[in-house]
């Protein structure tokens, strides 16, 4: 099963060939993984993974559109704060997500002792 990179490796390429023009939107997370494999939660993480790197535009959770890195005018530090910003964005998902693992660890310790006696 391919990993993120792997897919995002495939698509570079087919930037970089001309397959999927500059301004042009990318197929859908189902259809890239239809073609190549994994998961869509996994091709999801490869466009965004393009996007870091300034293969592509992330309009919303489904549109994908090919830019050309060289023609943003972007510094590798701005797209860096960029990135940056969405991680600490992603900080308090990740607390609410702990706090849910927490919790449902406690119900299973619970219903474990109770079957126990």
């Amino acid at each position: 099963m391919p990993g993120r990179k792997d897919i995002a490796d495939v698509l570079r390429d087919r930037i970089r060939a001309g397959d999927y023009p500059v301004g042009s939107k990318m197929p859908s997370t189902r259809e890239i993984t239809g073609e190549l494999g994994g998961s869509r939660a996994t091709t999801s993480a490869a466009l965004h993974l393009l996007a870091d790197e300034g293969f592509l535009t992330l309009k919303d959770k489904s549109t994908a559109v090919v830019r050309s890195p060289e023609a943003t005018g972007e510094t590798p530090e701005a797209r860096i704060a960029d990135v940056r910003e969405e991680l600490l964005a992603l900080r308090d998902d990740v607390a609410e997500v702990q706090q849910r693992l927490d919790e449902v660890t406690d119900r299973l310790a619970n219903a474990l002792d109770r079957l126990r006696t």
